[in-house]
């Protein structure tokens, strides 16, 4: 029986597992696994490239609040205290959908019965 990894690749669901460590829990994981270069591997790895660069510019206030949004699935409305922190959140979002669009997806691989998960957008790794 095979095991099947299932990754979801739509902007929010990226930011989420990118804010909420899942793909550094991941990358810790394979480092000691004996997993070969897949392309999941590449796309978190690439994922990683693309936003570590501007997360880590960012003030610990704002990535606090960017940590807990995609914990609790609050709105960023919830956060935004005044026009000029509901500005910075904006900024933010834009850089953050931008990086994470440009982004190439691994191939999109699905075996199995039901028609209506082919228009999911998930890999099935082996």
């Amino acid at each position: 029986m095979r095991d099947i990894l299932i990754v979801e690749t739509s902007n929010l669901d990226i930011l989420t597992d990118y804010f909420t460590e899942r793909y550094t829990a991941y990358l810790d994981y394979i480092q000691y696994a004996d997993e070969p270069v897949t392309d999941k591997k590449r796309f978190v790895l690439e994922v990683m490239n693309k936003l570590d660069p501007l997360v880590n510019k960012m003030e610990s206030e704002m990535l606090s609040i960017y940590v807990d949004k995609y914990r609790t699935h609050k709105p960023f409305t919830f956060y935004a205290n005044n026009l000029a922190q509901q500005a910075i959140i904006n900024s933010l979002n834009k850089k953050l959908s931008r990086l994470v669009k440009d982004i190439k997806r691994p191939q999109i691989i699905c075996k199995c019965k039901s028609a209506s998960l082919l228009s999911q957008n998930v890999i099935a790794t082996p």
